[in-house]
């Protein structure tokens, strides 16, 4: 029974030792952004990062769900622009001409995870931007992590659509957008259908994003 009991603690060690050392590599890809930034879309990075990689990090290894804390106070999960990113190339299909004969030809779009860059807004804590390109979508979302990998909190700093989708990067479309100041407040904007939310983010003392102004103008159209 002593044999069991050491044998599982010794697993339980290696594997927080592994992860350990995974998110320490995993930060190593993201350079140091200076604030304020006032344009998301103009962040870039030429790396990417395996898409399992990424996920196993922000998702399959975490023992909670990310939070943060809502107009109200609350401290609530996230659920809204939260989500696996993806990991396989988006297969589609499209019609082009062969031999005088229109016909159906099969394709596949790679995504890109990209490792923009880590920002300082606490001492205390690891706050890491990841941008994907989607098949149709391009968004940017802003992690924040303990200094041993523990997801904490995100907030979705941008999120556009493609027109062009697969065939150009350009947003054309721009559903939520955001800034984030010298003070390291988040000004964060959505506009859902006509229905326009305007926010304003700061990281607590305990690593969650909290919503500090929130005001909504408009409807939606549908």
């Amino acid at each position: 029974m002593k044999t069991l009991v050491l044998s599982g603690l010794m697993l339980i060690y290696f594997n927080g030792c592994y992860s350990q050392v995974s998110f320490n590599e995993f930060v190593k890809k993201f350079n140091t952004i200076t604030l304020p930034i006032e344009n998301i879309l103009e962040l870039n990075s030429n790396d990417t990062l395996n898409g399992k990689l990424a996920n196993d990090i922000l998702f399959r290894n975490q023992d909670k769900k990310p939070q943060l804390i809502d107009k109200n106070g609350k401290l609530t999960p996230i659920k809204q622009y939260y989500g696996l990113y993806p990991e396989k190339p988006f297969k589609y299909f499209t019609i082009e001409s062969k031999n005088d004969k229109w016909i159906e030809v099969e394709k596949y779009f790679i995504n890109k995870i990209v490792p923009i860059g880590q920002i300082k807004l606490n001492p205390n804590y690891t706050s890491l931007i990841i941008k994907v390109i989607a098949y149709e979508t391009t968004f940017y979302d802003l992690w924040n992590f303990t200094k041993d990998g523990k997801v904490l909190s995100v907030v979705c700093l941008f999120w556009g659509m493609r027109d062009a989708g697969q065939r150009d990067e350009k947003v054309t479309f721009t559903i939520v957008d955001s800034k984030i100041t010298k003070e390291s407040n988040i000004i964060w904007h959505e506009n859902a259908d006509g229905l326009e939310t305007f926010r304003t983010y700061r990281l607590n003392d305990e690593g969650y994003f909290q919503i500090i102004e929130e005001e909504q103008k408009g409807e939606s159209e549908f």
